[in-house]
C-alpha cells in the first residue's frame, strides 16, 4: 500500500466517522418526519372514526327513544310505525321491528300493513341483543334489496316477549364522513368491519365494498388498535397504512397515504447532505494527493535502494528530501557493506543444511514405509496361513469321526490336499525370497525353451482350477534361453497368477513368447484392475500390494512381483511394469538373454476354513472349503447346518430361519462380520441367537472390536471340533440367561 494511500486512510479516518454521524443524524431527522407525517394521517383516521361513530350514536339515541314508545306498551304497532319513520335519522336507513322468532313486525321503507311476505328476517348478530345494550352488526347482504347494509340494534319488550328494534344503513351513507372531514384526493380511506370486509371506501367504492382489506393490514389491526405499515394499495401503489379501530363499534378506519408523498421531503434533504459529504471527501482527497505525491517519490527512492541491497547491487543514488528518510538511507548504505560480507557464509550454511534435511527427511520416510510394509505383511502372512489351516483342521477332525460318510472323507482328503500345496507355496515364496535377497540361492542353468515352458505353466494352472472363467489366449515362438527350468516356471507362474488375480472372472489374460533381436520376450497383459500411478514405481519392491478391503478378497502377501524380479535378474535379464491406469489393465514383460538349445516344467493351487441338544447354526464365510467343511463338520456333531456367502446372505437367512448360533467370518463381501453382528443384534427375532466370531484375524484389537459389535465368542482359525462345539454349547447356554458380558469374560 502507497503511502498517499495511507495518508488518504488517514483522512478517512478522521471524516468517515463524521460523515456516519451525519448519516446516523440524518437517518434520525427522515424517521421522525415520517413519523410526524404519520401522526397527521393517524389524527385524520380517528377523525373519520369519530364521525362514523357520530352516525352510530345518532342512530342508537334515536333506536332507544323509541324503545320506551308508549305506542308498544300498548301494542299499538301501526302508530308506533308512524313515530319510527319520525325518527330515523337518514333517508339512506330505516327502521325495523323484529319479534323473538326474528320476523319482521312492521318496516319503515313500507306504508303499514304493506310489508311484502319476503321481507328481511333480522340479521345475524355474534350474540342475541340484550337489554341495555346496542349491537351493531357486520357489513352483510340484504336479502331483499341485495345490497350491502350495516344495523344497530336496541333490545324492547312488547307485550312481555323480547323484540328488537333495528335501523339500517346502506353501506354508502358512510360515505358522507369522507367530504365533511375534506381527505386529500390521493389518499384512500377505507372503512372495515370487524370481520375486515370493506363497508365503504373513499376511492372507487362500488368496485371493493363487500370484498377482504389488505392481509397485512387484516394481520396488524389484530395485534393492535392503532397503527402503520407499509403495504400496497388495491390500485397496486406502495402506501403507508395508517389505522385506528373504534372502541365503539369494532370497525376499523384505514387511510392509504402514496410512499413518495411521505418521504419525498425527507429524501430531498439526505441527497442534498450526501452532495455536500462529497464534496468534503473529494476535497480532503486532493490535499491527501498534494502532500503525498513528494513524500511517495522520496519513500520510492528509499525502496529502490532496499530492492538493490536485497539483491546485492549497488545503492542508486539519492536526493535528500525528508531528515528521518535521509537517515534510513545512512542505514541502508552500511547496512550493504555489511551484507556483502555474510552473504557467502549464509548461502554456503543453507545449502549444507537443506542437503542433510533433505537427507534425514529422505531416511525417514523410507523407514516409515519399511515398518509400515513390515506390519502389513505379518498382517497378511496372518491371514494367509490360518484360513487353510482352518479348513485342514476342520477336515483332518471330520475324516477322525467315526460316523462320518465316505464321500464327506474323500472330500476332506481333497480340502487338506488343496491347501497344503497353498501352504506350501506361501512357505516355497517366503523361502525363496529370503535366499534370493541373501544370495544363497543356487541356480542350475541349462538350455531351455521359454514357450514350451510358459504353455507347461499355463496347462497345470487350467488342470489345477487356477484359471477359473478367464478369456484366456496364449501365443507364442520358440525361443531358448540359458535358465533355471524351477526357477523360470516360478517366474511364469506368479505372473499369471497375479494377472488373473487381479482380473475381473469374465476378463481377459494373454501371455505371448516372442525373440527380439538378442532377448527372448515373455509378455503376460490382463484388463484387470491396473496399477495406479503412484504404485507402478514401487511395484517390484517387497510387500507392496494395491489396496485391500478387510475381507482381503484379492489374497497375497505382496512378495511375488518382488521374487520375480529378484530372480530375473539372476538370470540376467530385466522385468517391466506398464498400466495405462485404474481398471484399465497392465503389461509385464520379461527380457532374457537368447541362446539357441531346448529344456522343461509345472505346478498348482488350492483354498481352505474349519469344525446336548440339536441346534441349528448358521455359517457365514465367504470361503467355500472353511465354509463347506464347518458344515459337515456340524452335520456330523448331530447339529443342522444352514450356508450363506456373505453378510447380506447371512442377515436374510437370520431373519428367515432363526438358528440358534451363528459362525461369521470377519472379512466377507459386501458388508463385514461385524456389521453383521452389529444388524442381528439389532434385531428382536435374533436377540437369544449366539454369535461366535471365526475369523483369521487373532489380535487383540480384533478380539475387542469382535465383542463391542455383538459376538459372544471370537475364536481364531483354525479351531479344532472339539471346541467349536464347547463353543456353541457355552453361547447357546449364555445367551438364554445373560447375553453378552459372561461370553465376553469367557472368550
Amino acid at each position: 500500500m502507497g503511502i498517499r494511500v495511507y495518508l488518504a486512510a488517514m483522512a478517512a479516518a478522521v471524516l468517515i466517522p463524521l460523515v456516519a454521524l451525519s448519516g446516523f443524524g440524518l437517518d434520525r431527522l427522515l424517521k421522525a418526519e415520517q413519523a410526524a407525517a404519520i401522526r397527521g394521517v393517524l389524527e385524520m383516521a380517528r377523525a373519520v372514526s369519530l364521525a362514523a361513530d357520530q352516525e352510530l350514536v345518532s342512530a342508537e339515541a334515536a333506536l332507544r327513544v323509541l324503545a320506551t314508545s308508549a305506542y308498544l306498551k300498548a301494542e299499538d304497532i301501526a302508530s308506533f310505525h308512524d313515530q319510527a319513520m319520525a325518527a330515523r335519522t337518514t333517508e339512506a336507513g330505516w327502521i325495523v321491528l323484529y319479534d323473538e322468532a326474528g320476523r319482521q313486525v312492521t318496516d319503515t321503507r313500507y306504508p303499514f300493513g304493506a310489508m311484502p311476505a319476503t321481507a328481511t328476517p333480522a340479521p345475524a348478530w355474534p350474540q342475541a341483543p340484550a337489554y341495555g345494550r346496542a349491537l351493531i352488526s357486520d357489513l352483510h347482504r340484504s336479502t331483499d334489496t341485495k345490497r350491502f347494509i350495516v344495523t344497530i340494534a336496541v333490545p324492547v319488550t312488547v307485550a312481555g316477549r323480547p323484540h328488537s328494534i333495528v335501523q339500517a344503513f346502506e353501506a354508502s351513507y358512510f360515505e358522507r364522513v369522507f367530504a365533511e372531514r375534506k381527505v386529500p384526493g390521493n389518499w384512500t380511506v377505507g372503512i372495515f368491519d370487524r370481520d375486515h370486509t370493506t363497508i365503504t371506501r373513499s376511492t372507487r367504492a362500488a368496485d371493493f365494498v363487500g370484498e377482504p382489506g389488505s392481509a397485512d393490514l387484516r394481520h396488524a389491526a389484530t395485534n393492535a388498535a392503532e397503527g402503520s405499515l407499509r403495504d400496497r394499495s388495491r390500485e397496486g401503489a406502495d402506501v403507508y397504512a395508517v389505522f385506528t379501530r373504534s372502541p365503539r363499534s369494532g370497525w376499523l378506519v384505514a387511510i392509504g397515504v402514496p410512499v413518495e408523498g411521505l418521504d419525498a421531503y425527507a429524501e430531498r434533504a439526505v441527497a442534498l447532505a450526501a452532495l455536500a459529504t462529497l464534496a468534503i471527501i473529494a476535497l480532503a482527497a486532493s490535499i491527501v494527493l498534494l502532500l503525498g505525491r513528494r513524500l511517495s517519490r522520496s519513500i520510492a527512492s528509499i525502496a529502490a535502494a532496499t530492492a538493490a541491497l536485497g539483491r546485492g547491487e549497488a545503492l542508486p543514488p539519492y536526493a535528500a528530501s525528508v531528515r528521518e528518510l535521509d537517515q534510513v538511507r545512512v542505514a541502508l548504505d552500511n547496512t550493504h557493506a555489511a551484507l556483502e560480507r555474510e552473504t557467502d557464509l549464509r548461502a554456503r550454511a543453507e545449502a549444507e543444511r537443506l542437503q542433510l534435511f533433505e537427507s534425514e527427511q529422505a531416511a525417514r520416510q523410507a523407514a516409515e514405509q519399511q515398518n509400515r510394509a513390515k506390519d502389513e505383511f505379518l498382517a497378511m502372512l496372518g491371514h494367509e496361513l490360518r484360513n487353510p489351516l482352518s479348513a485342514i483342521s476342520g477336515a483332518v477332525a471330520l475324516m477322525k469321526s467315526a460316523s462320518a460318510q465316505e464321500e464327506h472323507r474323500l472330500h476332506a482328503r481333497d480340502v487338506i490336499t488343496r491347501q497344503t500345496q497353498h501352504l506350501s507355496r506361501v512357505v516355497d515364496d517366503l523361502l525363496d525370497l529370503s535366499r534370493v535377497m541373501t544370495g544363497k540361492v543356487v541356480l542350475e542353468f541349462a538350455p531351455i525353451d521359454l514357450a514350451e515352458v510358459a504353455a507347461h505353466c499355463l496347462d497345470s494352472m487350467r488342470a489345477a482350477g487356477r484359471v477359473g472363467a478367464h478369456q484366456v489366449r496364449f501365443t507364442a515362438e520358440p525361443v531358448w534361453v540359458n535358465a533355471d527350468a524351477t526357477r523360470l516356471e516360478q517366474i511364469i507362474v506368479n505372473l499369471l497368477s497375479n494377472a488373473l488375480k487381479y482380473t475381473p472372472q469374465d476378463g481377459r489374460v494373454e501371455m505371448h513368447v516372442e525373440a527380439q533381436a538378442e532377448a527372448a520376450l515373455l509378455r503376460v497383459l490382463d484388463s484387470g484392475l491396473g496399477i495406479p500411478k503412484h504404485l507402478l514405481p514401487h511395484v517390484f519392491d517387497i510387500f507392496v500390494q494395491g489396496e485391500q478391503s478387510l475381507d482381503r478378497a484379492k489374497g497375497g502377501l505382496g512378495i511375488g512381483l518382488a521374487l520375480v524380479q529378484r530372480l530375473v535378474q539372476l538370470h540376467g535379464g530385466s522385468v517391466t511394469a506398464e498400466s495405462p491406469g485404474d481398471a484399465r489393465g497392465s503389461i509385464f514383460t520379461v527380457r532374457l538373454p537368447r541362446v539357441a538349445i531346448p529344456a522343461r516344467n509345472s505346478d498348482a493351487i488350492p483354498r481352505a476354513d474349519a469344525h446336548g441338544r440339536k441346534l441349528r447354526v448358521l455359517v457365514v464365510d465367504d470361503h467355500e472349503d472353511s465354509r463347506t467343511m464347518l458344515r459337515l463338520l456340524l452335520e456330523q456333531t448331530g447339529h443342522e447346518a444352514i450356508e450363506a456367502v456373505d453378510g447380506i446372505d447371512g442377515v436374510q437367512l437370520a431373519l428367515s430361519r432363526r438358528p440358534d448360533a451363528a459362525i461369521i467370518d470377519i472379512g466377507l463381501p459386501g458388508i463385514n462380520g461385524y456389521e453383521v453382528a452389529r444388524r442381528l443384534r439389532a434385531l428382536p427375532t435374533a436377540a437369544n441367537t449366539g454369535l461366535i466370531a471365526l475369523t483369521g484375524y487373532g489380535q487383540d484389537e480384533d478380539r475387542y472390536r469382535a465383542l463391542e459389535a455383538g459376538f459372544d465368542l471370537h475364536l481364531v482359525k483354525p479351531v479344532g471340533a472339539d471346541r467349536l462345539v464347547q463353543a456353541l454349547l457355552e453361547v447357546t447356554r449364555t445367551r438364554s440367561v445373560a447375553p453378552r458380558n459372561e461370553a465376553a469374560n469367557k472368550t
